[in-house]
């Protein structure tokens, strides 16, 4: 067990204290704060056991296979809590992630892990199929859970302009994700045709 693989076993970990703490925002601000710097925490630890596997030469099969899971874990779980209806304030019930957003994002990563799941079925091997848009759409999901958890103090001070930030971010994530999707089918399909399938 690398210190890479450490650090992604503990993110998997955090992930359920972080949809508790999610699910308990509307009941105190402090609870979101502690969401939001968890979310925090866990994406910087997404980075980092990812530079010190690289750095010290220490991929290994089994954290090709964790860290996705780790990835699709938070962000499968915070999508789905963040669009219940009064999740994130009980003075603000219409706050949410809609439902367009995070239906097209989860569907997305699902897809990823099943895809994935079926290449190491048909292939040989497990392959999550990185590129440069499908990490720039795992970013951006980071950015959208982030502001999710912010926006009830961000409407207070500003409504008009925040309302419109988060749209703009809704359509911007929505559109990465689709993209790289689209990658990931035809990346894919090519493995696939290499494996004679």
């Amino acid at each position: 067990m690398s210190w890479p693989n450490r650090i992604t076993m503990l993110r998997l970990l955090l992930v359920p204290v972080f949809i508790l703490l999610v699910l308990s925002a509307a009941d105190a601000a402090m609870y979101r704060y502690a969401a939001f710097a968890l979310a925090v925490v866990i994406g910087a630890c997404d980075a980092a056991d990812g530079i010190i596997a690289r750095r010290t030469g220490s991929v290994t099969k089994i954290g090709s296979i964790l860290d996705p899971l780790a990835d699709k874990a938070l962000m499968i779980s915070a999508l789905v809590t963040l669009s219940l209806p009064g999740i994130l304030s009980a003075d603000q019930p219409d706050l949410r992630l809609p439902y367009w957003v995070s239906v097209t994002l989860v569907s997305r990563d699902l897809f990823v892990l099943v895809g994935a799941g079926v290449v190491f079925l048909l292939v040989g091997m497990f392959h999550t199929m990185p590129s440069g848009i499908g990490k720039a759409a795992t970013v951006m999901q980071f950015i959208l859970i982030a502001a999710m958890l912010a926006s009830p103090d961000l409407l207070r001070a500003f409504p008009k302009a925040t309302w419109t930030g988060l749209h703009v971010l809704w359509g911007l994530t929505v559109a990465l994700g689709i993209l790289s999707w689209l990658g990931y089918v035809r990346t894919g399909s090519k493995l696939l045709t290499a494996g004679g399938h």
